[in-house]
């Protein structure tokens, strides 16, 4: 199947989302400029244009100019269907008005772009939204990854994102059970994942197996029964400790920042589900901080972290048993194995260079050859060869290399 097209878009598709976001039945387009932005190496599941809009709510109204992102997920994807829908719809709403009822002292709380129109129809699924590079949000280095202010900064942003996930979980369960569970629920089952996961795991035992023999060893010993078996344990919220919506997916490209107000914010929601908070904390260190800060600061940020959630949870009038510190570390602790999976199989894809990304798409896992050149390409950065390597270390240390 075809990605999706400039020319599936026209004046009436734009009139029927700012009709329906403005209240403005009458609203009519008068122009329209799209352009598709690059997507290689970062957008693997969709195809985002940014479309600037000259419209009139009225007949007689002034001319306005809105600046929109549309993200039109590719045919494969929106046919095995994804929780984004759901989320913009009516849980991101929700945990924003939880937010927004805090005092002026939590700060900005705008979780993600707001949602104009969400369109998943006939094996499609398409999302018009407000163009956050329009309001001040600009994307991160992923090839470098983050330093220690930025990174909290943005575990900032997550803590509350979880808190106010906690309160609807309290508030409004029927919402959150509309969430389909994780896509490792079932473990590493479907083949594009076998292809991430286990032919990423499996290369990067072989690429260390000379300098990390016993270790390389110890990785292959699990794949696939006991990786998987691990991987969905982790992803059952019936073993945490506490759960929240989890964003799935939490990595640089995923969070923007507003660096005159010091904010940042979400993007991407089609991976959220219900498990524990430490699955979203573990993926964002292993793929997106910097190795010194990764090795030195993990405690220093776990703490950060704990206090904007509790905070979150203070203002924002949570009657239910706060988690303790403590609670936090065990979940930590028990979901590491995911940071593993985080550092083996994404972390390379997350920090790839523009060289290498200037010809990875979707179509490259498809072609045996051109993926195995391209992990070849992935592991001569310097970056993700030492944090690898750092990690595992780690995770041999941790033991939860081992085979039972």
């Amino acid at each position: 199947m075809d990605p999706p097209q400039k020319s599936d878009y026209s004046a009436e598709y734009f009139e029927k989302a700012l009709a329906k976001a403005h209240i403005s039945p009458n609203l009519s387009v008068q122009s329209f400029h799209i352009e598709a932005l690059s997507q290689n190496g970062e957008n693997f599941c969709s195809v985002i244009y940014r479309v600037v809009v000259e419209f009139r709510k009225t007949a007689d109204g002034p001319l306005e100019t809105g600046r929109y992102i549309i993200k039109d997920l590719l045919p494969v994807v929106a046919e095995l269907g994804t929780n984004e829908k759901t989320m913009f719809e009516e849980l991101l709403p929700a945990m924003g008005d939880i937010l927004g009822s805090a005092p002026h002292s939590l700060g900005e709380h705008k979780l993600g772009a707001d949602c104009l129109l969400a369109d998943a129809t006939n094996g499609k699924e398409v999302y018009v939204l407000e163009d956050l590079g329009a309001l001040g949000y600009a994307s991160m280095d992923r090839f470098r990854g983050l330093g220690l202010e930025d990174a909290q900064i943005c575990l900032r942003k997550m803590a509350q994102f979880h808190a106010a996930s906690m309160i609807l979980c309290q508030q409004k369960p029927e919402l959150v059970a509309k969430l389909s569970p994780s896509h490792y629920a079932e473990g590493v089952s479907d083949p594009f994942a076998q292809l991430i996961v286990i032919g990423g795991t499996e290369y990067a035992a072989d690429v260390l197996s000379q300098e990390l023999p016993q270790i390389a060893k110890k990785m292959k010993a699990q794949i696939p029964e006991e990786y998987s078996k691990r991987i969905r344990a982790v992803v059952d919220p019936k073993n945490s400790a506490f759960n929240v919506i989890v964003h799935g997916d939490l990595w640089v490209n995923n969070m923007m920042f507003d660096r005159s107000n010091g904010n940042a914010i979400l993007v991407d929601f089609q991976n959220c589900f219900l498990g524990s908070p430490a699955i979203d904390v573990q993926f964002f260190f292993y793929t997106s901080l910097q190795l010194e800060v990764l090795l030195h600061q993990q405690d220093a940020l776990l703490q950060h972290y704990y206090h904007s959630l509790t905070e979150t949870l203070k203002l924002c009038g949570y009657t239910g048993s706060v988690p303790t510190f403590e609670q936090l570390m065990a979940e930590m602790q028990r979901c590491l194995y995911y940071g593993y999976y985080a550092v083996a199989c994404e972390l390379p894809i997350c920090c790839a260079s523009p060289e290498a990304s200037s010809d990875f798409n979707l179509n490259t896992f498809d072609n045996k050859q051109a993926l195995e050149t391209k992990r070849r390409q992935l592991f001569a950065s310097e970056r993700v060869r030492q944090t690898i390597k750092a990690a595992l270390l780690t995770f041999e240390q941790q033991g939860i290399l081992e085979t039972p």
